[in-house]
């Protein structure tokens, strides 16, 4: 292949000469001759190369096929030179691709240093993924052209083909550890001045906040409790104060129940009046005015609910998508795990599981905002409790139900738990308050310890045990 390309003498990154073909794609071949050239120069630009691009990431097919030479020799922990890179390509039968040694020769002697090396490995990962993008959009547009997909497939494909193209660009060059001391140093120092000492998202709670922080950006937080224990009431506690009080932005996927439902519990929580009552219309005129007073106060709120209540994680990932790019993204609430399916993969239950369970880290980790997700325990809690009713036996991690793989990707595991009562199960039915335990039973980041709350089930509202209510007795119910 004969070359027409004038070499750059001591080339600088930004007068790096730039080629756009018939199709649109541009590229910098000065770039490409540049980077290889010191690969074959200095061996200490080897390791920067290869971790940051590939052969893939080049244009020209002959610098692509000297690069996956490169990238051989490379992997066998071989020093990459210019004799065992012709070699090499040989062997990859690629010679005649490139023409010849006298080519690789040619690099060499255009380079005379490698001090601009990263700006080049800079220009070529740019120009790298533009032309990805450029190709997601002509293959998405041929899709729609073909008529072969409906919207919802093709708006997951093209989606999943998005994030590869920027997950590719997060791919960065290792750093000193002094970038990150600093970075730490800054957290303290805003920690400092911040009365709350919260580094995360207030959950509402004093003592929450004390072990954890708050919520942190980019974990997965568990809470997992048996049914009717009030997970979902002290998710939506979480997820109000947060819209509340720190004016965040919470998209709400609640898979068991309506949105109507959900906003009744939320209007009965913020105007304290019982949510039985409000359902059956059995309030009185004051109550009325409690309940529109507390309406305009949740109407305020940033609180984004799921209309059409979808169980698949892509699409949850695709709404959450949209929101973060509006920048409405502060919190994602999942209620609850196992009722999320992922339809990608094949293999048991318990496989699926896993996979929605990294699907969650992963979003969590991709729009750096914790996710909390609510999780069933499994029956073991109750049937040990039975089994030994003078003693009172808390959940474990090994509870999680049907995968072990969320114990693994969770940043945070919360447990709620209810003490075994000795009264009958017609007086805890009708008791207003509820003493429960959340016990903080994995924490990735802090300490673990058992927080004692109140649960007043009439108004699904959970609160911290002052030392008035720690001898609390439960009351009969009043207001339903």
């Amino acid at each position: 292949m004969e070359d027409n390309f004038d070499y750059p003498v001591a080339p600088a990154p930004a007068e790096a000469e730039e080629q756009i073909d018939a199709r649109g794609h541009n590229y910098s071949l000065e770039a490409e001759r540049y980077v290889i050239g010191c690969v074959l120069l200095d061996s200490d630009a080897v390791v920067e190369v290869m971790h940051r691009i590939d052969h893939d990431d080049f244009y020209d097919p002959r610098h692509k096929a000297i690069m996956q030479a490169m990238e051989q020799i490379y992997e066998r922990d071989e020093v990459v030179e210019y004799a065992k890179v012709w070699e090499e390509l040989k062997k990859l039968k690629k010679d005649n691709q490139v023409g010849g040694p006298d080519y690789i020769a040619t690099i060499l002697d255009s380079v005379p240093s490698v001090a601009n090396i990263t700006s080049y490995v800079e220009i070529i990962e740019e120009k790298s993924l533009v032309r990805r993008l450029m190709s997601f959009c002509e293959n998405t547009k041929r899709e729609i052209l073909a008529g072969k997909k409906d919207f919802k497939d093709l708006s997951l494909d093209a989606d999943e083909q998005l994030q590869k193209i920027i997950e590719r660009r997060k791919v960065v060059n290792v750093q000193r550890i002094k970038h990150f001391t600093e970075k730490v140093i800054e957290m303290a120092e805003g920690a400092k001045l911040n009365d709350s000492q919260l580094l995360g998202l207030d959950t509402g709670f004093v003592e929450l906040n004390r072990a954890t922080s708050g919520f942190q950006k980019g974990e997965l937080i568990i809470l997992a409790a048996r049914p009717g224990i009030g997970k979902s009431a002290l998710a939506m506690n979480i997820a109000t104060y947060a819209c509340r009080n720190s004016k965040a932005n919470v998209a709400y996927f609640s898979l068991e129940m309506s949105n109507e439902q959900l906003a009744a519990r939320i209007l009965s929580s913020f105007s304290g009046i019982g949510f039985k009552r409000i359902r059956d219309g059995k309030i009185t005129n004051k109550e009325m005015l409690q309940l529109t007073g507390a309406q305009a106060e949740v109407n305020k709120l940033n609180l984004y609910l799921d209309v059409e209540c979808n169980t698949n994680l892509d699409d949850i990932r695709a709404k959450c998508t949209k929101l973060k790019r509006e920048d409405k993204l502060d919190l994602i609430v999942v209620d609850y795990l196992q009722l999320v399916t992922d339809t990608r993969g094949g293999g048991s239950r318990q496989e699926e599981v896993s996979r929605v369970s990294r699907g969650l880290k992963k979003m969590a980790r991709d729009f750096n905002c914790p996710v909390l997700a609510l999780s069933q325990l499994s029956r073991e809690v109750e049937r040990r409790n039975l089994a030994s009713s003078n003693e009172d036996h808390e959940p474990g991690l090994s509870d999680l139900r049907e995968s072990g793989s969320i114990e693994q990707d969770a940043d945070v595991v919360l447990f709620l738990h209810r003490p075994n009562s000795k009264q009958s199960d017609s007086e805890v039915r009708k008791a207003t308050n509820h003493q429960t335990k959340l016990i903080i039973a994995k924490n990735r980041q802090g300490e673990q310890t058992k927080i004692p709350l109140i649960f007043r089930g009439p108004q699904f509202t959970f609160s911290e045990v002052n030392e008035n209510e720690k001898e609390e007795v439960k009351e009969p119910e009043t207001n339903e």
